[in-house]
């Protein structure tokens, strides 16, 4: 090479060391965007307030009620019943706040990251608050933002609210937080979890008690504890037994084999079918009609409310168990779809396809068969892998959900996690919640008592 050459390639060489490193001092200079902006968020909280209060009294009829909160930050605790209740929440109180939610609201391409920027909620997997969301919840604390919680995790099925994790009150004692403690009402009503459709009634979201800091330090978890549940239960068929309020919708049954998948006549699971306002017994032929306040109709209405239908298919749930009705060798599952498609996910990214196949519940185990396993190679690219049977036993199980409508989610251990997606809609999810907590819980001696959700 001559000298010529040779000075012409240290100066490419220079300038492209050059050209890297100034996008490497870019790289550098650019600082991702801070999650939790004040700023941002009061500017769109500004903007989104009167319009989802707009939005909320044309769908839902809600009505604001007054309350004595000031402007500062509230660890708030509220029942949950519908998808609009966080909406109803932020429209009651002062100040910006950050609504825990499922990583499910963080998987959609474009309205995930939409309300991510602008409202800034902490993803949680699987129901289950964990140390990432807490640093997330803490680092919102600082920035002088309040904190939403839904302790239930998950829309309540059946009117009345559901199961609440003890460790929800070691986590408000944590955190040193002035506690609010809200009730929705009318939400269910609404538009129920299993429902497909909607009905306009009316809606409030009331202030039920504040607890300051001083108080809740002098209170053990156990007490704290015990004044969120008191204060977060509620029975939206009790309360419409004494107010009557009229839900107006069509196909106000539409769905509701989701959480009804016990007949009360003939006691056969898996048998009611939903017809526009009726639900039905394909085996024997059992008919109810909803009426516009939300209760049950019909010739022979064994009962007249979907709280009291659900209260007596969990018992009859527990009782199969206790008394050892079913195959407790494991050769015979206790319930199976045969069209579904299984899915691993992980926190707040989209869900990446397994398979599709059958999906069971054994007395020790679940079990998904596939003809066709996928797997995802070093490029992404799915590669079929033939034949496989997933096992899950109980004891690996660490927890079980329904999310959305009608899909069951699976803890498995503390990193694994996966959704089965029936292609039937109608499939009930609950029903093998319920019958899951019932079998481990009998395999484990407890009671019967905790149906998860």
């Amino acid at each position: 090479m001559s000298e010529s050459e040779e000075k012409t390639a240290k100066t490419e060489t220079t300038v492209k060391k050059t050209g890297t490193d100034q996008k490497i001092e870019k790289q550098k200079k650019k600082k991702p965007e801070k999650k939790y902006n004040l700023p941002r968020h009061k500017f769109w909280f500004g903007i989104g307030r009167p319009l989802t209060m707009a939005f909320l009294k044309y769908k839902a009829n809600f009505k604001r009620t007054k309350n004595d909160l000031t402007n500062r930050p509230y660890m708030i605790l509220c029942n949950h019943a519908c998808d609009l209740d966080p909406l109803m929440v932020i429209n009651s109180v002062p100040g910006i706040v950050h609504a825990l939610a499922s990583d499910h609201l963080f998987k959609h391409p474009v309205f995930g990251k939409f309300v991510a920027h602008i409202a800034g909620p902490i993803p949680i997997v699987r129901a289950q608050v964990d140390l990432k969301s807490i640093k997330e919840a803490m680092q919102v604390r600082k920035d002088g933002g309040s904190l939403l919680i839904f302790p239930e995790a998950n829309c309540c099925y059946s009117a009345k609210t559901s199961y609440i994790a003890p460790a929800t009150a070691k986590l408000v004692k944590q955190f040193k937080m002035p506690l609010a403690l809200f009730n929705v009402k009318g939400s269910y009503l609404t538009k129920p979890r299993w429902s497909n459709s909607w009905r306009r009634g009316r809606t409030t979201c009331e202030l039920v008690r504040v607890i300051e800091p001083e108080q809740l330090a002098a209170m053990s978890v156990d007490e704290i504890y015990e004044a969120i549940c008191e204060a977060l239960s509620f029975n939206e068929m009790e309360y419409q037994r004494a107010m009557h309020v009229s839900f107006k919708g069509h196909d106000l049954l539409d769905g509701a084999e989701r959480m009804l998948f016990q007949c009360p006549k003939c006691g056969k699971l898996m048998t009611m079918k939903s017809e526009g306002d009726s639900v039905y017994c394909t085996g024997c032929g059992y008919r109810v009609t909803m009426n516009s306040e939300g209760f049950l109709e019909g010739d022979d209405v064994v009962f007249d409310s979907l709280d009291r239908w659900d209260d007596w298919q969990r018992e009859q749930a527990a009782k199969l168990v206790s008394e050892g009705r079913y195959d407790t060798t494991g050769q015979e599952p206790v319930l199976i779809t045969p069209v579904n498609e299984l899915y691993k996910t992980k926190r707040a990214s989209k869900n990446v396809l397994i398979g599709e196949g059958s999906f069971a519940l054994y007395s020790d185990r679940m079990e998904f068969v596939t003809d066709n396993a996928l797997e995802t190679d070093e490029e992404g690219n799915s590669v079929s892998t033939g034949a496989k049977t997933f096992v899950w036993n109980f004891e690996d199980i660490t927890k079980m959900s329904c999310v959305h409508k009608n899909r069951v989610q699976i803890a498995v251990g503390e990193k694994d996690y996966y959704e089965i997606h029936s292609k039937n809609t109608y499939r009930s999810a609950y029903a093998y919640m319920i019958y899951f907590y019932c079998l481990k819980r009998h395999a484990q001696g407890k009671e019967l008592d905790f149906f998860g959700m």
